[in-house]
């Protein structure tokens, strides 16, 4: 498994770090003459390695003297905007709801400020126009929408110095923390660590600060952690693998008053590609034009979690065995899937701690696997008599969604979930729609079945399946926008989950075969979600259940130094990300499939997305999560503030030894008879059952009934299942199954490039 493993170069690279000064390396410019990209390829050629580094410098020069073609930058504006309109939040990010913690964002107004930059000739490079059109994008702070192109991100990894990884640590876990070297805590030697305290020329907390705003959390104390060294994660963090130019040289200053200064790097991704680049106008041939570039793009899974959410991983750190700090596993997931399980010793008697960094599996088998470890868990506490439990979600970026809610059940069988999404309408959507509805369920496309735009896919939030697209779509009337009904996910249908073929092979727990598991193993208050606010997407999903549902407390760690209370989920809390690719793939296959004329297709390409003019990648949010009981109000959760019960600072000794940090967690959450000591936790962070439920101030107000700008009502459904633990809503394959029709028209070769179980089983994240 991935996350608890030894990171063996701790000690090698401890051996460089400083014992009573921090080492210095002379800066090295980039040579004056030539192009700079013909360096970069000497470069590289000298090297004599498959993964070798430059001066950042150097790196820079080349990627700004990268001529930039304006009718494909043009065309992939355009390209953009169609797949923004399946983004679900695109008009609540021009204008948010009260209480959200970032400033608004026009995204289509923006990409007109972009487009007419680049015709007035304002972009004198392709870097510059993709720097910009990737950092637009990152103002939405919403880990499933993202654009990258291959000049701003394809050709080179910015890496600062891997001797000073950085940790924000309190001392006593009650003054504000300050920032460290991790090295000066991993240090055998007789050292006093100094924190730093200015980065370049500015304080060295502001800087960090500044620096995470251009992260995708939504919640800056979330944006605030991602900047340093995670265990669970295996990363440094985005501070040392930063996303965007970091300068050429890094300059530290310390509390004791020694300085640092090193060298920026630029790591290549590949290095073939380098044997024929001479200048900037060959690195755009090898790497920007799609119809010239000899890079082979790695094509992302539609089941893999978006960049955005996943850490930077280090490569230094090795991934081969349990590390000194972390206690004997009971459990753990076999393959590199990111689950285990722990009992520890604490003064709070023995605690059960489950740990997922991850929701995201390859197959069937892991996914059942995934399943067991979380019931083992379950088995051998209740076999101690072990009740107070731990689980631990921080840095988990999502995964299977299926998984978010199995995690769920097996901890509350007895519920029924109630979750509930929707996505967005227009003119994309219907065509979509309209087609894809139109299939008839047969083994040859059954995948497609599963897919968002079919009516099947689908139960009502009432449980009752849909009889049309019509009957699914609506739409209903939100801020000026248009969406779907309200829409669940059916856990009675095979076809979605327990089928290996169709959905990820996986039986539900208290649903179908493992309808038996009705009895909830603990009540709520024996249980703490321990989060670092880095859980996004499915994590998300697991979280909103258990808090919002059944009303588990949260306690998370870190954030910025400046007291008070902390959200315990900062990343994405949409319930589903689509892929660029797959999207242009849909839009081939309706075009070849449900086109009647040539006026149809030249309608249709007018907003169905296709392919990008220059080498890029896209994701969506597609879905929205609506909460039970504002569903009048229309507010995606995205843009709720839901506090942690509590609050605590990572001391240092924290980020090297995750036992002493579950132990601080369980006499927090456990120490007064069994529940919280709210006197433990930082200033100010103690929240009240409002604010941990969106809530309060600093929270969307909620509309005055009849006036939300709606075309229907929404009713309550209830969160407990029948006698025997199973739901029974109308099912949805079965109607449709009788008619096992193939749509007319040759698209086998298309559907094989695009097609993918939607459901459980992959791009949900």
């Amino acid at each position: 498994m991935r996350s608890v493993v030894v990171y063996s170069a701790l000690a090698a690279l401890a051996a460089c770090a400083p014992q009573t000064t921090p080492s210095s390396t002379t800066p090295s410019g980039p040579a004056s003459t030539g192009e700079p990209c013909g360096i970069v390829s000497q470069l590289v050629t000298k090297a004599g390695t498959t993964s070798p580094s430059i001066d950042a410098e150097i790196a820079y020069a080349c990627l700004k003297s990268i001529p930039i073609d304006v009718t494909a930058a043009q065309s992939t504006i355009n390209e953009v905007k169609k797949m923004l309109s399946f983004q679900s939040t695109v008009e609540y990010l021009k204008n948010p709801p009260s209480g959200y913690g970032n400033e608004g964002v026009d995204l289509l107004g923006g990409l007109d400020d972009i487009s007419t930059k680049v015709g007035n000739g304002g972009y004198t490079n392709e870097y510059d126009f993709e720097h910009d059109m990737t950092a637009l994008i990152g103002q939405a702070h919403d880990g499933h929408l993202s654009f990258e192109g291959t000049a701003f991100s394809g050709a080179f990894q910015w890496q600062r110095t891997t001797k000073l990884p950085l940790i924000s640590g309190s001392i006593d876990g009650k003054e504000a923390p300050k920032i460290w070297a991790l090295f000066d805590y991993n240090n055998t030697a007789a050292y006093t660590p100094s924190a730093i305290t200015k980065i370049g020329d500015k304080d060295a907390v502001q800087f960090i600060q500044d620096e995470s705003d251009y992260y995708f959390y939504h919640d800056a104390d979330a944006r605030y952690n991602s900047m340093f060294y995670s265990t669970t994660a295996g990363s440094y963090g985005y501070f040392t693998t930063p996303k965007y130019y970091p300068g050429p040289t890094l300059d530290f200053t310390f509390e004791n008053g020694t300085k640092a200064s090193f060298v920026n790097q630029a790591r290549i991704r590949d290095y073939k590609p380098w044997a024929k680049i001479t200048d900037g106008k060959t690195f755009y041939s090898a790497f920007v034009s799609p119809s010239t570039s000899v890079v082979k793009h790695k094509k992302r899974s539609p089941d893999a979690i978006p960049l955005n959410l996943e850490m930077p991983k280090s490569t230094q750190l090795s991934r081969r065995a349990l590390p000194y700090s972390f206690p004997a596993t009971t459990n753990e997931h076999k393959d590199d899937v990111n689950i285990a399980s722990f009992f520890i010793e604490t003064s709070e008697g023995t605690v059960g701690v489950l740990m997922a960094q991850t929701y995201d599996v390859e197959d069937a088998e892991d996914a059942r696997e995934f399943q067991s470890v979380i019931q083992k868990y379950i088995a051998e506490a209740k076999a101690r008599n072990v009740i107070k439990n731990i689980i631990d979600i921080r840095s988990n970026g999502g995964g299977k969604i299926l998984l978010g809610y199995e995690m769920y059940l097996q901890f509350f069988p007895s519920q029924e979930p109630q979750l509930q999404s929707r996505y967005r309408g227009g003119k994309a959507t219907e065509v979509m729609g309209s087609s894809i509805s139109s299939v008839k369920y047969s083994e040859a496309n059954g995948d497609m079945y599963t897919w968002p735009w079919n009516f099947h896919s689908y139960v009502s939030k009432d449980l009752e399946a849909f009889n049309n697209w019509t009957d699914m779509y609506g739409p209903d009337k939100f801020n000026n926008d248009e969406f779907t009904k309200l829409l669940k996910y059916n856990l009675s249908e095979p076809l979605s989950t327990s089928s290996e073929k169709f959905g990820l092979g996986l039986t539900p727990t208290s649903y179908q075969t493992r309808s038996n598991f009705t009895v909830d193993p603990f009540n709520a208050s024996q249980i703490v979600l321990f989060t670092d606010g880095m859980c996004g997407s499915t994590c998300t999903l697991f979280t909103e259940l258990m808090v919002q549902q059944s009303g588990v407390k949260t306690l998370t760690m870190g954030g910025k130094p400046d007291g008070g209370p902390m959200q315990a989920v900062g990343g994405t809390k949409g319930s589903m990300v689509l892929q660029g690719e797959f999207l242009q793939g849909v839009t081939t296959y309706i075009m070849s499939t449900f086109a009647k004329s040539k006026a149809d297709r030249d309608e249709w390409l007018t907003y169905l997305p296709t392919k990008f003019a220059i080498g890029a990648s896209m994701t969506v949010n597609f879905m929205d999560t609506i909460r039970k009981g504002l569903e009048q109000d229309g507010v995606p959760t995205q843009f709720y503030n839901d506090s942690a019960a509590c609050r605590l600072y990572y001391q240092p000794e924290f980020y090297l030894n995750v036992t002493a940090a579950w132990e601080k967690v369980a006499q927090v959450a456990f120490g007064k008879d069994g529940a919280m000591d709210d006197e433990a936790c930082v200033a100010g962070s103690v929240s009240t059952k409002e604010a941990q439920t969106g809530g309060g101030e600093g929270n969307p107000n909620p509309t005055v009934p009849g006036n939300n700008n709606t075309t229907t009502t929404t009713t309550s459904d209830s969160t407990n299942k029948n006698n025997n633990g199973t739901p029974t809503p109308t099912p949805s394959t079965a109607a449709a199954a009788s008619s096992m029709a193939r749509p007319a028209s040759a698209w086998t070769a298309i559907y094989v490039v695009v097609a993918s179980s939607m459901l459980f089983g992959t791009s949900l994240l």
